[in-house]
């Protein structure tokens, strides 16, 4: 065996020129597909990560049945205690509770249909980044009394700005009235559009009192370290609360539009690599091909002289692996430092771009996302596309009739 790798190894070399340029299409084609793809799962990531920390969390815990309906009648309401129990997991960053409902506020004669939320001010800064949107004014606190901080979309559409005053009116807990005078501490930036239409904050007791609902929330929220755990501190969190009671949903249900998108995206960039990889297919089965006719004359001398034909396919098949090999390495080697570089320096976008990619809640950068598979995947690719070109050389010596072969 050791005789056949030798003879295969010396093969390749002896047409330097058809080598380095097989293998050289490989190595660039395998390069460009571990760069386009590295970029798409790091956009991905990203993209799902800003879903996750501007709004979401990585799962959130509400009373049985909230998440389908949203009723200000679905709140609930967990002792400080079993909090404390819940956050003692290391993997959890921090629990923000919420009172999210639904209210109309009004300015002179203008009305609208808003979102409510009241918030913890620091807890929700953590995760969300909010006090980062502040366009104008201040932000808010926990000791903050009747103040408000609203979306400047929905600002400009009251025509309102700081230290103006909003009614709002809505349906409180179990059917009370929920009225009060508010006055606009600040004005957010907020990236999502739809929620800087209809959104407003409000310390969390603020919001209870109004909704009337005591102590109670309709959800606390979890922010994790990375997304990698969310399943496994899900499940944690799972066996220590009452499933009768409560129900745990998670980022992917809460961001199903947010999928949707990726999912479609990323079969489009699949289908792009695909085409790269035909490509390939056709410039190795080509530089099969071209070998295998050159070497006919050749492989019927080895054959008459006495080599076996399973021997002498040994061989090509060898000459082509090391070929594949070859190339496969440099492409990794080639694409490396280059993931590395931008793993640590990504694409920071500028101009009109900026805004367009923030009114849609991504962030105006193009990061790299890096892992194990990314390489392997693309590697076992170029290898099948080598195996199937190996059929070609290896029938065509089963089939080799000898004297026919002397003659060409």
């Amino acid at each position: 065996m050791f005789a056949l790798l030798k003879l295969a190894w010396r093969n390749i070399w002896r047409n330097k020129r058809r080598t380095f340029i097989t293998v050289g299409s490989i190595m660039f084609a395998l390069f460009f597909a571990i760069i386009m793809r590295a970029f798409q799962i790091g956009s991905y990531g990203k993209m799902k990560e800003n879903a996750v920390e501007s709004y979401s969390g990585y799962f959130q815990i509400h009373k049985k049945g909230y998440w389908n309906d949203k009723n200000i009648n679905a709140v609930f309401s967990m002792s400080a205690d079993t909090i404390a129990k819940l956050s003692l997991n290391p993997k959890i960053k921090v629990i923000i509770p919420r009172l999210e409902s639904f209210s109309l506020a009004s300015s002179g004669n203008i009305s609208k249909g808003v979102v409510v939320m009241g918030i913890d001010p620091e807890k929700e800064n953590k995760m969300t980044k909010i006090k980062t949107y502040l366009k104008k004014g201040s932000f808010l606190n926990s000791k903050d009394k009747n103040e408000i901080l609203v979306a400047s979309d929905l600002a400009k559409f009251l025509k309102v700005s700081v230290k103006d005053t909003l009614v709002l009116y809505s349906s409180g807990y179990h059917g009370s009235t929920a009225a009060g005078l508010f006055k606009i501490k600040g004005i957010l930036k907020l990236p999502v559009p739809e929620m800087n239409r209809s959104t407003l904050y409000m310390p969390l007791t603020v919001s209870q009192t109004f909704f009337s609902t005591g102590n109670q929330v309709t959800g606390l929220i979890f922010d994790l370290h990375t997304m990698a755990d969310a399943p496994m501190v899900e499940q944690s969190i799972a066996k220590k609360i009452n499933l009768n009671i409560y129900e745990i949903i998670d980022w992917q249900i809460m961001n199903k539009d947010l999928l949707q998108m990726i999912a479609s995206d990323n079969a489009g960039g699949l289908i792009m690599i695909a085409i790269l990889y035909l490509v390939i297919a056709f410039g190795i089965f080509g530089t099969v091909l071209m070998m295998t006719t050159e070497r006919i004359r050749e492989f019927s001398v080895m054959i008459a002289i006495g080599m076996q034909k399973s021997k002498l396919i040994l061989v090509v098949i060898w000459e082509l692996i090391f070929i594949t090999f070859l190339a496969v390495f440099a492409g990794i080697m080639l694409s490396s430092p280059v993931l590395i570089y931008f793993y640590y320096n990504p694409i920071q976008f500028t101009g009109e771009t900026v805004q367009a990619m923030k009114n849609f809640n991504f962030e105006p950068v193009m990061p790299v996302g890096i892992n194990t598979n990314l390489f392997v995947y693309q590697s076992l690719v170029i290898v099948f596309i080598s195996v199937l070109a190996m059929l070609y050389p290896v029938l065509k010596i089963k089939m080799l009739k000898v004297v026919e072969g002397l003659k060409s």
